[in-house]
């Protein structure tokens, strides 16, 4: 039987998947559990579905929680990688500290249990969890996630006072759940990932207040911005070399007298390497002290029927990329190691 907790726990996990993902991820969820996946629509799903098979323990709780994990920690962010030597990393990361520190902030509980919580009051850790593959060792790292109300303006409609002219605006607000990520891993890499913003917002403010609110468990003193600018360069300069890896569609350039070139492809699935008098045009530029300040590319992930492609940006901040959509934790990983892989 399912407990009173866990039928509640299972109501906040499904609604919390609703707003994060679509139907066709939870019923591939539930095929690999033997589940059926017939519904008409989300409320059917969970009463048909997904209730009956926790009754029967056709999944558990903690299941049905990795995949809320999975759909809501990647994709539909801005990513700012520093980096440490791995000494300070690893000593970071040992398990009596944090554990120790974990106690000491009153979170220690989410270290064995995270937050099932949909709207706080106030930015909040959630989850602590250690990855630590090899209990023999110390952690390979070290994963907070924090979650936060944003409210979201929008407008709605505008009237004109007849008395005194003035032009009334009208919008409406909605609350929406925002999830941002702190990893740090054993090798020094330190990623915060920022869920991203509705609007033109830069993050330096957001950073600062996640580095802030991560500073006990991970101080920042050591910690250096990883710059991305020779990723930025090599993804258009070596772009006939990488021409299977990524399909291109946006680039910037600015050279030192502050000018700034922008080239687009006419259309969102045209690839604008294959426009040889633009790439001309830019070449040009680059050569007479221009330096690449942004790039909108397409990653291919391999071995993927049918074919997959994961937006990506760098631009920004030095240290700042962003995967604007969706994606998986398998092919978010990739294109995180595709950046760093570019950048060496």
């Amino acid at each position: 039987m399912l407990t009173p907790e866990d039928k509640k726990l299972g109501e906040i996990i499904f609604r919390l998947l609703k707003n994060a993902t679509s139907q066709s991820v939870v019923k591939e969820f539930l095929k690999t559990k033997r589940v059926p996946i017939s519904a008409a629509n989300w409320d059917e799903l969970f009463t048909k579905r997904i209730e009956p098979a926790l009754t029967q323990k056709q999944f558990t709780i903690d299941e049905f929680r990795s995949l809320l994990q999975s759909v809501e920690e990647y994709g539909r962010q801005h990513c700012f990688l520093f980096t440490c030597t791995p000494s300070r990393a690893q000593a970071l990361l040992k398990t009596t500290r944090i554990e120790s520190l974990a106690k000491e902030l009153g979170i220690d509980g989410l270290l064995k249990k995270p937050l099932d919580l949909e709207l706080p009051n106030e930015p909040t850790i959630v989850d602590l969890r250690i990855i630590n593959p090899d209990p023999t060792k110390e952690p390979a790292g070290l994963v907070i996630k924090i979650v936060e109300v944003r409210r979201i303006r929008k407008f709605s409609s505008e009237d004109v006072d007849q008395l005194t002219g003035d032009l009334i605006k009208r919008y409406t607000f909605t609350e929406k759940r925002s999830v941002s990520i702190a990893h740090l891993r054993s090798d020094g890499f330190l990623e915060l990932r920022i869920a991203s913003q509705d609007n033109q917002t830069r993050y330096h403010d957001l950073v600062r207040a996640m580095l802030g609110k991560i500073s006990t468990l991970i101080p920042h003193d050591g910690f250096a911005i990883y710059s991305l600018s020779a990723a930025k360069a090599k993804i258009y300069k070596d772009r006939v070399g990488l021409a299977q890896d990524l399909r291109y569609s946006t680039s910037t350039a600015r050279n030192d007298l502050g000018a700034v070139m922008q080239l687009s492809s006419s259309a969102q699935e045209d690839n604008l390497s294959d426009d040889d008098g633009s790439m001309g045009a830019l070449d040009t530029f680059l050569g007479l002290d221009g330096h690449v300040t942004g790039t909108n590319v397409f990653v291919r992930i391999p071995n993927m029927t049918p074919e997959r492609e994961v937006h990506l940006l760098i631009s920004g901040d030095l240290n700042e990329f962003a995967v604007p959509a969706a994606c998986s934790e398998g092919e978010y990983a990739y294109v995180r190691e595709k950046v760093v892989s570019l950048n060496s």
